[in-house]
């Protein structure tokens, strides 16, 4: 038969002695190791956390490699796409620059160079008929972007650049520069993009095209 041993003697006692036989103090059985046993964790409470980590693990990496290989809005998609020389800084604001435009041949144009060294620009249908302004810019993929300066939601007719998105420069609201997809509020209401040509470093807008948008709200 197994023996304990009394905590205040040091006897050794039989197992299942209520009171040490040489000094008369209470025996207790010896404690078992639930402690240790609790901390382990048990075998379905590892695989939980195994299953949240892997889903944060899938989510982090489906939003990496979807802004990696983000698709382009269908009509940025059809563009003419530059080599890329522009620069956008994560935190640096590019805001919209006045350029003048000229009709030529049913074509609204501006000089694609006043898109390179402003990196937004901002213009009107010379003739008045439209009165929502254009804009036009370069993605950091090297689509060239003209659409219609115009967000319903808020009536802004301006926006400006940063980081890889265009922002409304009236409210919140902000959208990825290739595939408009928004990030704070209005999904539809992002800068309507209009085809667009490159001929002989001019940038040329169907004006009809241009003159016959009405906005989407």
């Amino acid at each position: 038969m197994s023996t304990i041993q009394c905590r205040s003697c040091g006897t050794d006692v039989k197992e299942g002695m209520k009171f040490c036989p040489e000094c008369g103090s209470a025996l207790s059985a010896p404690e078992k190791t639930e402690t240790a046993e609790k901390k382990a964790p048990k075998p379905k409470v590892r695989i939980i956390a195994t299953g949240i980590l892997a889903v944060v693990l899938i989510g982090g990496l489906s939003a990496y490699f979807g802004t990696l290989f983000r698709e382009y809005h269908p009509v940025i998609e059809k563009q003419p796409e530059l080599v890329v020389e522009l620069m956008y800084g994560v935190e640096q604001e590019v805001r919209s620059q006045p350029v003048q435009a000229t009709i030529s041949n049913g074509f609204i144009t501006i000089p694609l160079e006043s898109v390179r060294s402003n990196k937004l620009v901002r213009f009107f249908d010379p003739e008045g008929v439209q009165s929502i302004p254009m804009i036009a810019y370069i993605t950091p993929e090297g689509k060239l972007v003209t659409a219609m300066s115009k967000s319903e939601n808020c009536q802004s007719t301006d926006f400006y650049l940063k980081g890889h998105n265009i922002h409304c420069a009236s409210c919140p609201s902000y959208w990825n520069m290739s595939s408009l997809e928004a990030y704070a509020c209005c999904q539809r209401f992002y800068p309507d993009p209009v085809p667009s040509s490159l001929v002989d470093n001019e940038i040329r807008i169907d004006a009809q095209l241009v003159r016959s948008w009405h906005p989407r709200g």
